[in-house]
Parts: C-alpha cells; sequence; structure tokens
C-alpha cells in the first residue's frame, strides 16, 4: 500500500503503523519486584518496599483491559499515588505514576513525576523517552529531541534514548539524522532488533522499499519472534497488496505482543477494510486503552463505528480528534461523510468538505469530495 490516504466505506482513512522502538508512550508500568515473587498479600506487607509493590500491582490491574472492562485510570493514580507515598526514594513509583497521568491526558502531572523520578535517578531513560513523547504528541518535535539530547550528553551510549531520539529525528522529517542516531546504535551492536526495527523505518518513511524490506528480512533472520519485526514485515507485505500475508504477520505480532499497538491498529485497518467492524472495533480499543492521543486510532474507532451503525458515539470519537486538532483534515472529511450519509446535516457536510478543501490543496477533479458538494454521491440503505 503507498502512503496516500485511502477508501473505507466512503471514508478517508489514515496508512498502516510500522513499528519503531521508544518513540512514544511506555504502555507499561515498571514494578518494584522481581516478575518470579509471588503476588503480595496485604496482610504480611511489612516494609515500604513491599506497601510499593502492592499498589504498584493494584494501579496496574485498574490499568489492565479485560473481558469488555475498561482501563480505570483514576483508581490506577491513586494506588500508584499510594506506592509513592509508601516508598518515596524509588524513582520506578513516580514513574509509574507519571505514566498513568499521561495516558489519562495530564501532560503537567506526568512531566512532573518523571521530573520527580530523573532528580532520584538521573540516568533512568525510559522517563526521558516519555517525557519528549509528550513534546512530540503535541507536534514540538524539537523540543522532543532537546531532552533526548540532554540525556545523551551525558549517557551517549543509551541505545534506548538513541532510539527514541532517532523516531523524533524521522518525525521531524530529518533521515540523515535518524539514519545517524541509528548507527550509533549498531556500530555497539550490529544485530540490536530496535536499532534494525528504527532503520527499517526510516527506509520505508522515505519510501524506499528495496532497503526497507532488505533490512527487515535480515532481521527476521535475526529475530523472527519479535512482535515489532513481524508487525513491519506485515506492513510490507500490505505495501505489496498482499493483505493476506500482511495479516498473518499482524496476527503473529499479537499473539506474541497482545498490546502491540502497531499489529492492533494495522489489524483493525484490515479488518476495516473487509467490512468486521466488530474486529476493528476491539483493535482500534485495544490501542486507545493504552495511547488515548493515538489520532489514527481514534480516527479508525469512529469508522467502525459508523460501520455498526452507531452514528452518535461515531460524531463523538471523530469530535474528540477535531478538538485536539481542529485542522485534521482526515477527521473533518470523515465527520462530513457521517453528517451526509448516515446523519441527515447535508449543510454542515458541505461546510466540513469545503474545509477539507482548503487543508488538503492536493485534493484532485475527481476526488469523492467533489461528487458530495454536487450530490452525486449515492447513499448507501442502511440494512434494517
Amino acid at each position: 500500500m503507498n502512503k496516500k490516504l485511502f477508501f473505507l466505506f466512503t471514508m478517508i482513512f489514515a496508512v498502516f503503523a510500522f513499528t519503531s522502538c521508544q518513540t512514544g508512550s511506555e504502555v507499561k508500568s515498571e514494578t518494584t519486584v522481581k516478575p518470579e515473587k509471588k503476588k503480595v498479600v496485604e496482610k504480611k506487607i511489612k516494609t515500604a518496599e513491599e506497601w510499593a509493590e502492592y499498589y504498584t500491582a493494584k494501579g496496574e490491574e485498574a490499568l489492565t483491559v479485560k473481558d469488555g472492562k475498561a482501563a480505570d485510570f483514576n483508581l490506577a493514580i491513586e494506588n500508584f499515588t499510594k506506592a509513592v507515598e509508601s516508598y518515596p526514594t524509588s524513582p520506578t513509583v513516580y514513574f509509574n505514576l507519571g505514566l498513568a497521568y499521561q495516558i489519562n491526558g495530564n501532560d503537567v502531572e506526568a512531566v512532573k513525576n518523571y521530573n520527580k523520578a530523573l532528580d532520584i535517578n538521573p540516568d533512568y531513560a525510559i522517563p526521558v523517552i516519555n517525557k519528549a513523547s509528550i513534546y512530540a504528541n503535541k507536534l514540538e518535535y524539537n523540543r522532543a529531541i532537546e531532552v533526548c539530547e540532554k540525556f545523551l550528553e551525558k549517557n551517549p551510549k543509551n541505545k534506548t534514548v538513541l532510539s527514541a531520539i532517532a523516531g523524533f529525528y524521522l518525525m521531524r522529517g530529518d533521515y540523515m539524522n535518524a539514519i545517524q542516531s541509528v548507527r550509533q546504535i549498531l556500530i555497539q551492536d550490529p544485530s540490536d532488533p530496535d536499532a534494525l526495527k528504527n532503520l527499517g523505518m526510516i527506509y520505508y518513511r522515505k519510501n524506499d522499499m528495496g532497503l526497507a524490506r532488505m533490512v527487515t528480512y535480515n532481521s527476521m533472520k535475526i529475530n523472527e519472534k519479535d512482535p515489532g519485526l513481524n508487525n513491519n514485515m506485515g506492513v510490507l507485505y500490505a505495501s505489496q497488496g498482499d493483505d493476506s500475508l500482511a495479516m498473518l504477520r499482524f496476527q503473529h505480532a499479537v499473539n506474541m505482543d497482545p498490546k502491540n499497538k502497531s499489529a492492533n491498529y494495522n489489524i483493525g485497518t484490515i479488518a476495516a477494510k473487509y467490512g468486521d467492524m466488530e474486529r476493528a472495533f476491539v483493535n482500534f480499543s485495544i490501542v486507545l486503552s493504552q495511547d488515548p492521543d493515538n489520532i489514527n486510532a481514534r480516527i479508525g474507532l469512529a469508522m467502525t463505528l459508523s460501520g455498526l451503525e452507531r452514528f452518535a458515539d461515531a460524531e463523538k470519537e471523530i469530535q474528540k480528534v477535531l478538538d485536539k486538532d481542529p485542522n485534521n483534515a482526515i477527521a473533518v472529511f470523515n465527520l462530513g461523510v457521517l453528517y451526509y450519509d448516515h446523519m441527515n446535516k447535508k449543510v454542515e457536510a458541505k461546510r466540513l468538505f469545503r474545509k477539507y478543501m482548503s487543508l488538503a490543496p492536493d485534493v484532485s477533479d475527481d476526488h469523492i469530495v467533489h461528487q458530495y458538494m454536487k450530490d452525486n454521491v449515492q447513499i448507501r440503505p442502511v440494512e434494517e
């Protein structure tokens, strides 16, 4: 599939998600216990560290999406706050609290807690990445890069932050510095899977599909069980028009990592393309449960809701996108389609279509938006 926008049920949607490493919010909290330890039982708790472990486990449980139960961000924040109060000298508990605030949309409190974690341990890389991602999510790529650069001044070989800054350079469109950052990792470890994933993504974004395929194929030989690499292989199959093999790779990625955001997003994209809206709804919901600011996933969710004839819910989801980004051309167009096709709001729809054309000046003469403006679109009947 090329990088252009494509149509799904007369709705413009976004391209597949190619996995990079550490360029967005960390979506799992860190515990102060080793994985092999048994679950902490409250009545046996004695030390401050054990209390922190207990409340951390409770916070993680509140964030778990299972059997249709949504994440409870307020309960997670409450428990992570108790963990901080129990063990205020641990940088990990501050990171977890910051993460809960970040995925709940409170960036100010998130940064405050990430900074506290870094005050305790200046070499702690993950809060640096999440703090930088907050700026990147606001398209402030220079600030995101500055956060990483400051850390790398004292930790120049930190592979995690080098991966992150490569991603931020890529978001800024600076391919040269993105490749240079990845190379600094590969000098240390030529088979580093995260660096290879980023390198493949850089070539993909540059539309150099030959190099993207070569890097990804070679990476798969090194670590065929890496979910990110399987996802990226799926994107390459999709770019060749082979949705069947693409879906197989995306599913492999999800089997290895059920919460993999890129793979879940991509499964949702293909499922929606072929009309399986129930499945698409589940996958887009998984993405948004971890990353509520993911605009493409929210547009995808709105599209599936429309396909499920939940038009009012679809409108709410698109409006959430426009509340954050009023000039998002894809959301503007999709809301116009929703109003025109399903909600009998043609005046509002045409206003949105005019806005879309102003936001997307490369709209061709045969673009469907012109058919809408001329009332030449045959509206699909709603099944009874």
